[in-house]
């Protein structure tokens, strides 16, 4: 036995050095997850790059590979072909049902930019309203991309009739070249407030001493009705510069939503870690890019018809009471009532018992009664009825154990009994033969 239970306390404690070290000291590979972040010059090409940083220092298991691509549409066709895990994509893009929500990023702001020197106050030419366009050029995303559809949506909105526009849909490049050069006196952009391109337009038409204006789109509640992905923000008075100030008021604009996807294939715990490294260490991304404050949990607002990856939805889900917790005083109740049930069942057995025995008990007095008459018997026939009687009972206990009003211990004890008196009846019929 000694060598047994050495045997088994040497597989316990081997056992627990190997649990111990499979989970906190081997070294696995880290799971490399790709990014499809749109092209190399805009914020969320950016962010996913701070992000990948920020993984590599407070993450063993995750890493993420950052790669461009021209619009949200290619890059959710690449994760449904498996050519990347996840992508940053606007919440209007259409998806496949095997794309799933891992984090709400940040707000694309809808903007347009005119000249000030422009139009008709004061016997000027400027720009006051989206209404105001069809005076002059503007300069709009390429056809086919989602920034060109968001600029229609706006001038469908307002009535502005189509044939009126002076339109020139180029990259954002040749459109920032054409409005600082004076061959468009507005352009749409969309992008959020701190996008790189966004900024150095900004930036490049100060040195110039090109003065800007924001056209408000204000009736961006309105457009909500009839696209319920677009929210109306507001840009602040100053939010660009603050000694024009730029904007010179706060102008309401719409805004539509940037995400982060994956693929529903991406390996459940990569996305739990990814989520975990990127809410966790919130400050961390916040000293490389401030645009990261604006991550948040995409429960917190439905910004679009995809379900939440199994990954994500374990983290955001961490603090949610379980189903014991959650239930914790009806359960309480019903274990409380089946206790109550279970000790009356017990109170129940042992009364039956007590019972059991009684009756076991007075058969047994009523066979020491046969018995004790047996010996001062001295006739045949009073001899005779005791015998009679003796087998009677046998049958009526028998039937008591059947019908359970004696137990089998209390059968037992009679049956021992009962053949001694049989033998005392017998021998004293013997005496009379």
């Amino acid at each position: 036995m000694r060598w047994i239970y050495t045997s088994v306390f040497a597989l316990i404690a081997a056992v627990g050095v190997f649990g111990y070290w499979y989970v906190y000291e081997r070294n696995v590979e880290p799971v490399v997850l790709t990014v499809s972040a749109g092209t190399r010059d805009s914020d969320t090409y950016q962010l996913m790059q701070e992000i990948s940083q920020v993984l590599d220092r407070h993450s063993k298991t995750v890493r993420l590979k950052v790669v461009t691509s021209p619009n949200s549409s290619e890059s959710t066709a690449k994760i449904s072909r498996r050519l990347v895990d996840l992508a940053t994509i606007e919440a209007n893009t259409p998806a496949y049902t095997d794309i799933n929500l891992v984090t709400e990023l940040f707000e694309d702001y809808f903007l347009l930019v005119a000249r000030d020197e422009w139009g008709r106050r004061d016997g000027r030419e400027s720009y006051d309203t989206v209404n105001d366009l069809p005076t002059s050029p503007v300069a709009i995303p390429p056809s086919g991309t989602s920034e060109n559809r968001s600029f229609w949506a706006v001038i469908d909105h307002y009535k502005v009739a189509p044939e009126t526009l002076r339109t020139l849909a180029v990259e954002n490049e040749k459109a920032r070249d054409l409005f600082l050069s004076g061959k468009a006196n507005a352009i749409f952009l969309q992008s959020s407030l701190r996008d790189p391109f966004l900024l150095s337009f900004i930036g490049e038409a100060g040195l110039r001493g090109i003065k800007l204006k924001f056209l408000p789109i204000d009736q961006a509640d309105a457009m909500k009705l009839k696209r319920p992905y677009l929210d109306p923000v507001t840009v602040v008075k100053g939010a660009f510069d603050g000694r024009l100030p730029l904007p010179n008021e706060d102008v309401t604009v719409p805004s539509l939503k940037r995400v982060l996807v994956a693929g529903a294939h991406v390996d459940e715990d990569a996305i739990h870690e990814l989520v975990r490294v990127i809410f966790e260490n919130r400050l961390d991304l916040l000293i490389r890019m401030p645009l990261s404050s604006r991550i948040t949990n995409p429960r917190d607002s439905a910004v679009t018809g995809l379900g939440l990856h199994v990954g994500a939805a374990r983290y955001f889900d961490r603090d949610q009471p379980s189903f014991l917790q959650e239930n914790a005083e009806p359960m309480a109740l019903v274990v409380t009532i089946f206790a109550m049930l279970f000790s009356a069942l017990l109170a129940l057995r042992r009364n039956m018992k007590s019972r059991a025995k009684n009756t076991g008990d007075k058969y047994n007095d009523q066979l020491l009664d046969i018995a004790q008459r047996a010996r001062a018997a001295n006739m045949r026939s009073e001899l005779d009825e005791m015998e009679t009687e003796l087998v009677a009972m046998l049958e009526r206990v028998v039937h008591a154990l059947d019908t359970d009003q004696i137990t089998e211990e209390g059968f037992q004890s009679f049956a021992f009994l009962w053949k001694s008196t049989k033998e005392t009846v017998s021998d004293r019929i013997r005496l009379y033969s």
